[in-house]
């Protein structure tokens, strides 16, 4: 084959390969997704409900700020995602099993040597409910929150 004919229908090639890549863009986004030539909806549509709801241990200080706890901390695990597991699944394995959950946190908090815990009174399960635009606008505060097991950091 020639140099000429190569160098055409390179560019020809290359001329489908851009029309099919830039084809999604110029559809309706509302139209079903498919592959290979996806809209990516995930990004392309508004999220009707920025909401995120998050069951948490939060540890209470003297001044009566909440703090996160950490993994390692508020369940004996480093993995977060196992973390979220157990927590969830201390919520909902009733009342017994939650306030058990909170008991160990409480002492967990109190043998912890870091320094860091040394102000917190109080544990605290609760479900936090972030707009997650507002949590990068405005700070990690949540728009609602309950509480679900409270108990006392022996001291």
């Amino acid at each position: 084959m020639s140099d000429r004919r190569q160098l055409w229908l390179g560019g020809i090639i290359s001329l489908v390969m851009t029309l099919l890549v830039a084809y999604p863009a110029f559809q309706d986004s509302k139209r079903e997704d498919s592959f290979p030539l996806s809209t990516f909806p995930m990004f392309s549509r508004g999220k009707p409900d920025p909401g995120v709801v998050v069951t948490q241990v939060l540890g209470v200080f003297r001044d009566g700020t909440r703090k996160p706890l950490p993994p390692a901390l508020a369940t004996g695990n480093t993995e977060v995602i196992q973390a979220l597991r157990m927590i969830r699944d201390a919520v909902q394995g009733g009342r017994k099993r939650s306030a058990a959950f909170c008991g160990d946190v409480a002492r967990r908090v109190q043998q912890d040597e870091s320094g860091t815990w040394d102000d917190v009174m109080v544990i605290e399960v609760a479900r936090s409910h972030f707009d997650a635009v507002a949590y990068f606008e405005t700070g990690p505060t949540p728009a609602t929150r309950r509480t679900l097991e409270r108990c006392l950091v022996k001291r």
